[in-house]
């Protein structure tokens, strides 16, 4: 399973950052509103979903950001995928989005299902996964969360709830936003940041699934999540050490 969905992601990573170099991929297909569908969304959403329809053919589903649900088979197995985490960073030409992908057998459908996780973050060559007998990795090497700074990601985009700041202010740390919850989550889960913070109830389950399922095998990560753990939800979370993650919950 998780040699499947490294290789999903890696050859999505290849078609990012040869579209991102030639400043291909970038128009905009469809504006659902509050988000834009672009051109490079949706070939590595068709990519993705044609190597896990290939590798799983006894059966899945694939949620996805795009398109929705993907049905094959007798869908025992579940995978929630984000083609392009960051795509308006990927469309200026701000070199820092990332690929998610998750799975696991498809019981309820949400994100307690998930035990395999591949995060890319193209721009970088780094790649973090993790899954059952083998713990969280990034580019192989076994993660060991280690805090090295007094950072907070906080999501931000017209605005952004007044708790956050408090929570910012109460605890002496230091907000930043980089345009890509998949990759500040597994920079908080290997220990970049202290914590994460996005209380909009406006994050999609589908965005951080991938980065979620990568963080339950590092030791000392916690989250907590305020919504319904369904791939198509949105919700607010918390995440980091335990420490954090209690005192901003307060």
């Amino acid at each position: 399973m998780l040699g499947v969905l490294e290789a999903a992601v890696a050859r999505a990573s290849q078609y990012l950052m040869s579209a991102f170099r030639s400043g291909g991929g970038r128009a905009v297909v469809l504006d659902k509103g509050d988000d834009v569908t672009r051109e490079a969304d949706l070939a590595v959403e068709e990519m993705v979903f044609q190597m896990l329809k290939e590798s799983f053919r006894e059966g899945g589903v694939l949620y996805a950001e795009e398109r929705g649900v993907y049905r094959w088979g007798d869908e025992r197995y579940i995978f929630v995928l984000d083609p392009l985490d960051g795509s308006l960073n990927f469309a200026v030409g701000i070199p820092l989005f990332a690929v998610s992908l998750a799975a696991g057998r498809n019981r309820e459908g949400t994100l307690h299902d998930l035990e395999y996780a591949a995060v890319a973050i193209p721009p970088t060559g780094d790649v973090y996964t993790a899954g059952p007998g083998v713990g969280a990795r990034k580019n192989g090497r076994p993660v060991r969360r280690e805090v090295r700074s007094n950072v907070v990601f906080v999501a931000v985009s017209n605005g952004f709830p007044d708790k956050t700041c408090d929570v910012v202010r109460r605890l002496g740390l230091k907000g930043r936003s980089l345009g890509s919850s998949a990759a500040e989550l597994v920079f908080t889960a290997e220990g970049a940041a202290r914590g994460f913070l996005d209380l909009r109830g406006r994050l999609r389950v589908l965005d951080i699934a991938g980065a979620l399922t990568f963080g339950r095998y590092v030791p000392g990560f916690k989250y907590i999540l305020y919504g319904e753990p369904y791939p198509d939800s949105r919700v607010s979370i918390i995440a980091g050490d335990g420490p954090f993650v209690d005192a901003a919950a307060n």
